[in-house]
């Protein structure tokens, strides 16, 4: 009896395609790096939210008041003073600057010209902002928001480090 190749072949089947199933070493590898990183984004964009926030803050303010000053609610004065203590508020609340304390006048202004690296607090509009608001009637706030707009409506965090 002669034997058929053929029919030894019979019973043989085809493998079963694999399963996704225990997945590889290099799907978990791919899913550990898309996870870090969704959580190294999340962390910083927290704390740039964190970081910048003050600032926001400080604009908003700063706008409010210079649209209070430009539709009359508010007098030069008042206005100048608000924005002195916004200023005040940026240098030595924010950004801890221990200089800016007690800080007052020409120093002041001096201050501020050095950190917002603008002569207009010295010798332009910013002058108001120095010991003229308490001489009485030679103030005037004329250009101040313009010096604002210039400057505290675009404040961002600098990018020295400060000693806190």
């Amino acid at each position: 009896m002669p034997i058929d190749l053929a029919e030894q072949l019979r019973d043989i089947h085809e493998p079963a395609v694999p399963g996704l199933w225990p997945l590889s070493v290099s799907w978990w590898v791919l899913f550990s790096f898309i996870l870090v990183t969704l959580a190294l984004m999340i962390v910083w964009y927290l704390w740039r939210r964190r970081r910048f926030a003050p600032y926001k803050r400080i604009r908003n303010e700063a706008l409010d008041l210079t649209q209070q000053r430009e539709t009359g609610l508010i007098d030069g004065l008042t206005y100048a003073s608000a924005i002195n203590l916004l200023f005040k508020e940026l240098l030595v609340d924010i950004e801890r600057r221990t200089e800016s304390t007690t800080a007052f006048g020409s120093t002041w202004q001096d201050l501020l010209a050095d950190r917002f690296n603008e002569t207009g607090f010295i010798s332009g509009p910013g002058r108001c902002l120095g010991n003229a608001r308490f001489v009485g009637s030679s103030f005037s706030d004329e250009g101040l928001s313009g010096l604002v707009q210039h400057t505290l409506l675009r404040v961002k965090p600098t990018k020295e480090r400060v000693n806190a």
